[in-house]
């Protein structure tokens, strides 16, 4: 049996995206390659051969604990194990994986997409040895890079990439009536989406007729259900639209977008977009204390942050602050062109370069990873 050229697995459903785009450039431009993994609804479109599903793996670690819930999947990669390991965003989950592939001699690699509260019940020092070395998709290394010491090449950021490929006309869209649109990027899954439901239908319900407001969705399992609960928290639900993913195309076309505090963060200010992140007041912050993903790869809190617990009157006040060409607006936009230089392209394509050399099908680039300090 032919050993696989690489192992794949995602922390949630939005780092299974980046793991589709990058296991699509491997194979592009490494047509021999051959990949398994845990695969979710993205990465299981590609011609990686799927050893479980993302979904099952992580509700069998839910049930029987992390141990016995990848028992399963360990004894498959026993059977053959592959020449490396790419986990895409860390967790307690792939902590034990790395510990696995470290014990089994397999070079462990990083694509580092984890916000902060992923890593409770992660130990610092277990995870550096464990991990060989990270891509990061910031300049500096995230905040688990820089606290675990963890050895990163800078490989630039997938969101660009997938921003520039945006072109859409507001005729895309039949039920947008002209008005300026402000759109709404909840973000998250299951549980978490459901707790911010709540705060995002209250905003909704909050702005005046002069605004049109959407609600985009992720594609989910559950979208007919998530959109009948949303509209419980609106006095009129024919005032909001919903659609089900093409969250760019409503990006672009937005006037404010008001955010989860993800990748939705990255691609609205690559978009130079005006928007508002809001975050899970119990959420993590990194060490300089941002909650959202944009200020956590910047290193600094350059976008104003609100939460949950924001008094709602402070929330709705910011929108129509950025809705008028105001100086509010103006100097958002300004902050965002003067960070533009920080989010370069072609990350998937850096990545898929240096996960190969791993496995000697190309050659070394000469510059080594950076070690955090």
């Amino acid at each position: 049996m032919r050993r696989p050229t690489f192992f794949i697995s995602s922390r949630s459903h939005s780092a299974d995206l980046l793991a589709s785009e990058l296991v699509l450039t491997i194979c592009d431009q490494f047509p021999k390659t051959e990949g398994v993994g845990v695969l979710g609804k993205w990465s299981a479109r590609t011609r990686v051969t799927s050893l479980l599903e993302l979904d099952a793996v992580q509700a069998a670690c839910i049930t029987l604990g992390i141990e016995e819930g990848l028992r399963p999947l360990r004894e498959q990669l026993l059977a053959n194990l592959p020449q490396v390991a790419i986990l895409v965003g860390y967790s307690a989950l792939h902590h034990e994986l790395a510990g696995f592939f470290k014990q089994n001699n397999v070079p462990v690699i990083l694509y580092e997409i984890t916000p902060q509260q992923a890593l409770k019940g992660v130990n610092l020092d277990e995870a550096r040895d464990r991990i060989k070395v990270a891509l990061s998709i910031q300049k500096s290394g995230s905040a688990f890079i820089r606290a675990a010491n963890i050895p990163f090449h800078y490989i630039g950021t997938p969101y660009r990439d997938r921003v520039a490929k945006v072109d859409v006309k507001a005729s895309a869209f039949p039920f947008l009536n002209g008005k300026p649109l402000v759109t709404l990027f909840p973000g998250g899954y299951g549980e978490a989406l459901q707790q911010m439901l709540p705060l995002f239908g209250a905003i909704a319900a909050g702005l005046g007729e002069e605004i049109q407001v959407v609600v985009s969705l992720r594609e989910e399992l559950d979208y007919e259900q998530t959109v009948t609960h949303f509209k419980t928290f609106l006095p009129d639900p024919d005032k909001v639209s919903f659609v089900l993913g093409m969250h760019l195309e409503l990006l672009s076309l937005s006037r404010v977008a008001i955010t989860g505090s993800g990748a939705i963060t990255m691609e609205a200010a690559i978009a130079l977009k005006p928007f508002m992140p809001i975050y899970d007041k119990d959420d993590k912050a990194d060490e300089v204390g941002s909650f959202t993903l944009v200020n956590q790869s910047l290193g600094k809190r350059l976008v104003p942050e609100y939460s949950n617990k924001t008094p709602m009157t402070d929330i709705l006040s910011r929108v129509k602050s950025l809705l008028i060409d105001g100086a509010e607006r103006k100097a958002l936009i300004t902050d965002l062109q003067n960070i533009a230089s920080e989010f370069q392209g072609s990350a998937a394509d850096n990545a898929a370069d240096y996960i190969v050399q791993e496995t000697g099908l190309s050659k070394k680039r000469e510059r080594p990873p950076v070690t955090p300090g």
